[in-house]
């Protein structure tokens, strides 16, 4: 086994490390977690297929192969890794990245290791080096390692939601969309349900990393204006109720949504409470047993979820603004479970 360092964003407190655990899950022979420190994460996996994590991660944003883990405090450690860790005689650049107010400073840990190497006969091109040595400095750890998979975090600030042909409000932002579909464990080629289609920013995220959406919308006003968000991609919308989906039984690989909630919201149930109710018990019927759904709420449901059937296997939640709270929820629908055999 290998050893790789995540180095997450610091945007959100848990979802990061949540969403490097269920694409390593996935996309390796077999891996385990050895550390977690402040904003990064330390595993250990066989096969990993780094490129395909480059191009899904959305709260990573570089993928590092360990070389060597310091104690930050001990005098010496660092320079005896920087002295010893195996590395190609190729050129190199030294970059170092400091998470929060932890230390030493960044300059100082890429002076050291740059001195080490030069004495080793390494020659430095900061320009076009053949690799990229990254030092992450977190916890009173420094680790040391090759840069092994970058991600284009960038690339979704352009499909921000006010950006889209269409715009309509409370919608989420690309890289939590894509952290969500990314933890739903759906692969390309594999179907993913959001049931609350909305201007389609999750199913976005889904198509452009392979997966084939597939969206419930119960408004015509927002079918139409997200059909131009869609443009070009491999993606189903369809005019239709979330309490009624129209699918055959356990045809799904799995769903993400985000449930309607504050004053604009409109529902077209009873309430919001027979809204959830009612399409949980639907989502259980679609979603294939033992696959994931991904639900946000405004508030806890986790008695909505277990009675429909669905294992909680994670709680995160995320504070919009002062009023709001979002709840997220991943869930895996259990074949047989007992709530639904009473049914």
């Amino acid at each position: 086994m290998k050893t790789y360092a995540f180095e997450l964003s610091g945007e959100h407190e848990t979802l990061p490390r949540s969403e490097a655990i269920a694409l390593a899950e996935i996309y390796s022979t077999g891996f385990r977690e050895t550390a977690f420190f402040d904003q990064c994460l330390i595993i250990e996996a066989d096969d990993l297929d780094l490129e395909m994590l480059g191009k899904r991660l959305a709260l990573t944003h570089r993928i590092i192969e360990v070389l060597a883990i310091c104690d930050a405090s001990t005098p010496g450690s660092l320079a005896e890794a920087a002295s010893s860790i195996p590395l190609p005689r190729k050129k190199y650049k030294v970059r170092a990245r400091r998470i929060k107010d932890s230390l030493p400073k960044a300059d100082e840990v890429e002076r050291e290791v740059g001195r080490y190497l030069f004495r080793r006969g390494y020659q430095a091109d900061l320009k076009n080096p053949e690799m990229v040595l990254r030092a992450i400095i977190t916890d009173g750890k420094i680790i040391i390692g090759l840069e092994a998979a970058k991600t284009d975090r960038s690339s979704f600030e352009g499909r921000r939601p006010h950006l889209k042909p269409f715009f309509h409000p409370g919608v989420l932002m690309p890289r939590m969309a894509r952290s969500l579909v990314n933890i739903s464990q759906v692969r390309a080629g594999e179907r993913l349900l959001d049931p609350f289609a909305g201007t389609c920013g999750i199913l976005i995220e889904a198509c452009l990393i392979g997966i084939e959406g597939v969206g419930i919308e119960v408004q015509s006003r927002l079918v139409k204006g997200a059909s131009c968000n869609l443009s070009g991609l491999e993606c189903s919308l369809i005019l239709g109720d979330a309490k009624r989906l129209p699918f055959h039984d356990s045809c799904l690989d799995g769903a993400v949504l985000d449930t309607p909630y504050g004053r604009s919201a409109k529902i077209e149930a009873e309430s919001k409470e027979h809204l959830l109710v009612e399409s949980l018990s639907e989502l259980y019927r679609v979603v294939k047993p033992d696959r994931r759904m991904i639900i946000l709420a405004d508030r806890p449901i986790d008695g909505l979820l277990t009675d429909a059937g669905f294992e909680i296997l994670q709680k995160h939640t995320d504070r919009v603004h002062r009023s709001l709270t979002r709840h997220i929820f991943i869930s895996v629908r259990r074949h047989n479970s007992k709530a639904q055999q009473y049914r």
